[in-house]
């Protein structure tokens, strides 16, 4: 579904949100799109949750499929987890501004393009210090930092199994022993 408007555009993804039947589904404004997505499988959901755990033991705030705002137009996404220091989110504003977020996290799903290029491209414009993106299609995650110009400047790239080293302020590695391939289709 195309937004012409996007002054509405917010509104039309809360009124669709309070709509019982799309329980479940996650509905987000990408590029100007609303996107809505099924349930994740449950390989997504446990390196959704592993993910999640990693940063929350570590006195973070780690809150899943959080929308966000920024100065950006056309786009409101729910990342997978969003990283926040403890404090900046007692005023519970929702969506959540993205000026307030240390990392994202999203893991692959079917919309390679979505998470690879549009929103990479958002959380980029929108200053987001770090980008992690987990592709159990590949077993690959790559980490993006330096946002610069709608860029990030910085990639590195680690199969499962290798940790994802985290710059400050974490200064922790991100375990991925534990993460597994989506099975073939």
């Amino acid at each position: 579904m195309t937004v012409m408007d996007q002054g509405n555009a917010h509104d039309l993804v809360r009124l669709l949100e309070d709509i019982p039947e799309f329980d479940g589904y996650k509905i987000e404004l990408i590029d100007g799109n609303i996107k809505m997505q099924a349930s994740a499988t449950p390989i997504h959901n446990f390196i959704q949750a592993s993910v999640a755990s990693a940063f929350i033991t570590r006195g973070w705030w780690s809150l899943t499929e959080q929308a966000l705002i920024s100065q950006v137009a056309g786009f409101e996404p729910k990342p997978d987890t969003v990283v926040t220091a403890a404090g900046k989110a007692d005023d519970n504003a929702n969506p959540f501004p993205a000026d307030r977020v240390e990392l994202i996290v999203e893991i692959v799903s079917t919309d390679k393009d979505s998470d690879y290029i549009k929103k990479r491209m958002w959380y980029a414009r929108s200053g987001i210090p770090l980008y992690v993106l987990i592709d159990p299609n590949d077993g690959v995650c790559e980490l993006y930092s330096e946002p610069h110009g709608g860029v990030y400047r910085t990639t590195r790239t680690s199969e499962f199994g290798e940790p994802v080293l985290l710059p400050s302020p974490f200064d922790f590695s991100l375990d991925t022993t534990s993460f597994r391939l989506y099975p073939p289709r």
